[in-house]
């Protein structure tokens, strides 16, 4: 019965096939009374049926077949019965046990209504959900990661629609709002919802944000061999706040988990008369890239910010709220303004509160929300009324001072990214103040701070400014590290002048980065090549909280590292780790 079943289902895909087969005048209202022979041989060699099998299974069914609507025997078609008519006799796919009602996204039905139930052991009093158990309060998530997760109360999203949502962030830079956007107007299947169901079937950017971070840390946790615990009692969208800080530390501590990466295309190995590997070289990149979040107005401080709507400060510098908001002024703030009352400082925030309600301001502020780097925001410069048409004055023997104030909060400096030759990403910080060369030299240091982690080359653009830094402290790690300017930057962006850098830093001196014929064995230039990529999700972190950048962040890196191993096993740069090192080291 299974065969016949089979054969139906199969051959009514083949109908145009089969009519394609026959001549010119046959009647496409009737089944023809043989199979065409491609078409018999196929049958019989996919559900494994003799050729007498195949011919009375069509003379018996073909009538059948050639009625038989695909449509009317879609999954999607199953599930309206079922909602139609199901739920008064607690049976179908989705309703074997009602429960509360709920919204299940998925990728092949769409949105479709169920129900969510839960059993109670009386023993123990513990509470069993698909996802989890709760017990005295406390959520304990089950093993591995489930094919429809909770991200809300009446909301389900099935496992391979996240994984395309971030397959979409991966690939197109599509934000979470773009991404409900997409699943609302292609993938809803609006046929499928009841009309007296109590909750919405349109997909929100906040399930997906949810949806995002629990198949993250379930991922994380399973990969860790750790069991997820949590309160039961938080909101939705803080519940997984602490596991998300944790593994943002772990990430930041011990960098990507591809940090003891390498494969052909980024390690040059030096072999002997037997043709055996006797030494390897390897590269590692740095750059910066302009993608941002907003912090604490005090230069240079790393505590994130409680609401990054309202404030102006980090928890620990709200004090900072009664000093002037204009730079180096510690003068305390008159009541209703956030200046003191010096004129010129009055002025500053008289003039932006001008500004910000004239119409000429609506322009650069849509042309800000294009650019790679806003400003930080609400800095504003004095504008002098009364010199306008004048004749410019000669410079006082004082000098020229700028007064400027900042009203608003600050946006980080940049992501500073380090990475492997073949794009490799192995680690990432974040520049508050500026990019400097001591915050880079100390980067550099803790990512590689295991011993035989350190690479044999240090790739930057400005390297001979952290080459005269190292020679000024006297690092002994310019004795076993070279520091070459990256090639295109070495060619176009430095003095010829510069005898340090020349003498130093040329990428020609060393020998291991060229190849016989003169040409670059390592692609130096990779990191600038990452940043167009990490580039395109400046409009998509921008505003957000510290934990959640640092988090998606993190994880897209991670995702688009998976990627490019299965690239590189696949084009044969046999990708694997460094003997004695390990992630988490």
């Amino acid at each position: 019965m299974d065969k016949a079943i089979r054969f139906i289902r199969i051959t009514a895909s083949l109908k145009r096939d089969i009519i394609h087969s026959q001549k010119s005048n046959y009647n496409h209202a009737e089944a023809p009374e043989v199979l065409p022979d491609v078409v018999h041989e196929f049958l019989g060699g996919a559900l494994d049926l003799d050729d007498e099998f195949v011919k009375g299974c069509w003379d018996a069914f073909k009538r059948t077949i050639w009625m038989y609507d695909p449509n009317l025997h879609s999954s999607a078609a199953d599930a309206r019965i079922f909602h139609m008519h199901g739920k008064d006799h607690s049976l179908g796919e989705f309703l074997k046990h009602p429960g509360r009602k709920v919204v299940l996204f998925t990728l092949e039905d769409g949105a479709c209504a169920t129900y969510h139930y839960k059993l109670i052991c009386p023993s123990c009093n513990t509470t069993y959900h698909n996802n989890y158990s709760v017990s005295n309060h406390v959520r304990t998530y089950y093993p591995g990661v489930p094919d429809a997760i909770e991200v809300g109360k009446h909301q389900f999203v099935a496992r391979e629609v996240v994984n395309m949502f971030m397959n979409l962030m991966l690939i197109s830079w599509t934000s979470a709002t773009n991404c409900a956007e997409v699943y609302n107007r292609s993938l809803s299947k609006m046929e499928n919802h009841p009309k007296e169901w109590d909750f919405s079937f349109e997909l929100r950017s906040e399930l997906i944000w949810n949806g995002i971070s629990h198949l993250a840390i379930l991922e994380h946790y399973e990969h860790e061999g750790k069991t997820l615990v949590v309160p039961h009692g938080s909101k939705q969208k803080d519940r997984l706040s602490e596991p998300i800080r944790e593994r943002n530390k772990l990430f930041e501590d011990e960098g990507q988990p591809e940090w003891a990466h390498y494969c052909e295309k980024c390690v040059r190995f030096t072999f002997d008369d037997a043709d055996q590997p006797v030494d390897m070289t390897r590269a590692a990149i740095c750059d910066g890239v302009t993608i941002t979040h907003p912090c604490c107005s005090v230069a240079h401080c790393t505590e994130p910010l409680a609401n990054i709507k309202r404030d102006r400060f980090c928890p620990g510098h709200q004090h900072r709220l009664k000093v002037c908001a204009v730079e180096r002024c510690e003068q305390e703030v008159s009541a209703g303004y956030l200046t003191c009352n010096e004129p010129t400082h009055r002025q500053l925030e008289i003039t932006r509160k001008r500004r910000n309600a004239a119409n000429f301001q609506l322009r650069p502020q849509l042309q800000r929300t294009t650019v790679a780097t806003p400003p930080d925001e609400d800095t504003a410069i004095p504008v002098d009324p009364s010199s306008e048409g004048a004749t410019c004055a000669q410079k006082p023997d004082s000098g020229i001072h700028r007064v400027t104030a900042r009203f608003g909060r600050r946006q980080t400096h940049n992501e500073q990214i380090m990475a492997r030759p073949c794009g490799m990403i192995v680690a990432r910080a974040t520049f508050f103040g500026s990019e400097t060369v001591p915050q880079t030299v100390a980067f550099l240091k803790k990512v590689f701070r295991v011993p035989g982690s350190m690479p044999e080359f240090f790739i930057y653009d400005n390297c001979c400014g952290v080459y005269n830094h190292l020679h000024s402290q006297k690092d002994p790690i310019l004795k076993s590290v070279g520091f070459p300017v990256d090639a295109f930057h070495y060619d176009c962006k430095h003095s010829r002048t510069d005898i340090i850098c020349r003498e130093h830093c040329n990428p020609r001196l060393f020998l291991e980065l060229l190849n016989d014929d003169g040409t670059w064995y390592f692609n130096s230039s990779k990191c600038e090549q990452l940043n167009v990529w990490l580039g395109g999700y400046h409009a998509i972190l921008r505003e957000m909280k510290a934990d959640r950048y640092n988090f998606l962040l993190d994880e897209l890196i991670m995702r688009k590292n998976r990627v490019l191993k299965a690239k590189l096993e696949k084009e044969g740069h046999l990708p694997s780790y460094v003997p004695g090192l390990r992630y988490n080291s």
